[in-house]
């Protein structure tokens, strides 16, 4: 077994940003069977534990939803085979979602977040993907702000 240093895990980490980003902001998910190893375990609460192929339908549902989807990393940790990326990113939900329960709003909104991501064999294994889903779904119009009442 080859071992990974630090220094390529994080080269492997930077260009992982990149490939992944071009699925959420384009819809291309090629990068999925690169970057990910065959027995994924992809973490992303509050929603379902995804494998590989349920990543891919959850990141072409996300971009129909959210075309001009934008992420930038923040910054990246290294720690051993682990690493860590913060992120921003922003989105207007202009186009239809199986996964979301109204309509699109034409609502432009924001959340920041992190992913966690453990390495194994160049590839990831498991990741953690941690967003502030209550306040992009709010942003978007899909949630309602938390504290409103109801009018009824």
């Amino acid at each position: 077994m080859t071992q990974t240093t630090p220094v390529a895990i994080r080269e492997l980490a930077r260009a992982y940003f990149d490939r992944v980003r071009a699925g959420w902001e384009r819809g291309d998910v090629s990068s999925v069977d690169e970057v990910y190893s065959d027995d994924l375990v992809y973490h992303i609460p509050p929603f379902p534990d995804l494998d590989k192929g349920g990543l891919r339908d959850f990141v072409t549902g996300f971009h129909q939803a959210f075309p001009d989807f934008s992420v930038e990393q923040d910054q990246l940790i290294v720690d051993g085979n682990t690493t860590v990326h913060r992120w921003h990113c922003t989105g207007t939900y202009s186009g239809e979602n199986p996964l979301l329960p109204t309509p699109p709003t034409g609502r432009s909104t924001q959340a920041t977040g992190v992913l966690i991501a453990q390495w194994h064999e160049r590839r990831i294994v498991e990741l953690w993907h941690f967003g502030d889903w209550m306040g992009w779904l709010t942003g978007a119009g899909v949630l309602p702000p938390l504290g409103a009442a109801d009018a009824g």
